[in-house]
């Protein structure tokens, strides 16, 4: 939509954006997005599964076979799970939808799990360890190393122990940075001043939404795929935050 200026901004991915970039997802049909820019960075996306305690489901590999929740069709859980599930020779019945039907879903006993990825915490996921006997699980090393070499735009990440009260230990998983995203042709001034408005009032995003910890100027390096906007060169340049330069407006 922001391709097509459907949307003057949109939030993706750098996973989404690579294949929309190179036409390369299947929802691409081929086609080439090569008009999106970053803007400003966001929050890195991480990756996590739960079930119900008492469905006895406590790893990842447990759930061949199995009936899970992965968000939103066209969201990145939705994208990227079925992609994790074939990388490590599993299968699975794949359940698409908004993820507090999902919760909805997994706490009446219609799905045995739910696969998601957010920002820390994931609102859905705190809701659920506040009401429900629940176990967070992710991926052993082996099959972390198995994903990557799958899927390279993954880097690897931690979900610190503690952030729900029924995950005691620290768990590794997956992740991918969060950009915002406008067309080529934003008016240059317009995309230096929402990147510069945004980045420097991170306490006042923070107040709103704790995952925007993380929506500051230093980690516009964890884009190295997307074309920045020369706005937002502008601001980065100011700032003195030396970006990837494959990222840099040709």
């Amino acid at each position: 939509m922001v391709d097509d200026k459907k949307l003057a901004l949109g939030m993706v991915t750098m996973g989404v954006a690579l294949q929309g970039l190179h036409g390369t997802g299947a929802w691409t049909k081929g086609h080439k997005y090569e008009n999106i820019r970053a803007l400003f960075p966001m929050y890195e996306m991480t990756l996590q599964c739960l079930a119900l305690k008492k469905s006895g489901l406590t790893s990842f590999k447990q759930l061949d076979r199995k009936l899970v929740g992965t968000g939103p069709k066209a969201g990145t859980p939705g994208t990227y799970f079925p992609l994790i599930f074939e990388a490590l020779g599993m299968t699975a019945q794949l359940r698409n939808g908004q993820s507090v039907d999902l919760g909805n879903q997994l706490s009446d006993g219609v799905i045995d799990a739910f696969c998601f990825g957010a920002g820390l915490p994931i609102p859905i996921f705190s809701e659920l360890d506040a009401a429900q006997q629940i176990a967070f699980f992710t991926w052993t090393d082996a099959e972390i190393a198995a994903i990557r070499k799958a899927l390279p735009e993954f880097s690897e990440s931690r979900i610190p122990k503690g952030l729900y009260k029924q995950q005691p230990d620290e768990q590794k998983t997956v992740g991918l940075f969060n950009f915002a995203i406008a067309h080529k042709d934003m008016d240059e001034r317009l995309a230096y001043t929402i990147t510069k408005t945004i980045l420097e009032n991170n306490a006042l995003m923070v107040r709103g939404y704790p995952a925007a910890k993380e929506t500051v100027t230093a980690n516009a390096t964890r884009n190295s795929v997307l074309p920045f906007h020369p706005g937002a060169v502008r601001y980065y340049r100011e700032k003195g935050i030396k970006l990837d330069p494959a990222t840099l407006p040709r």
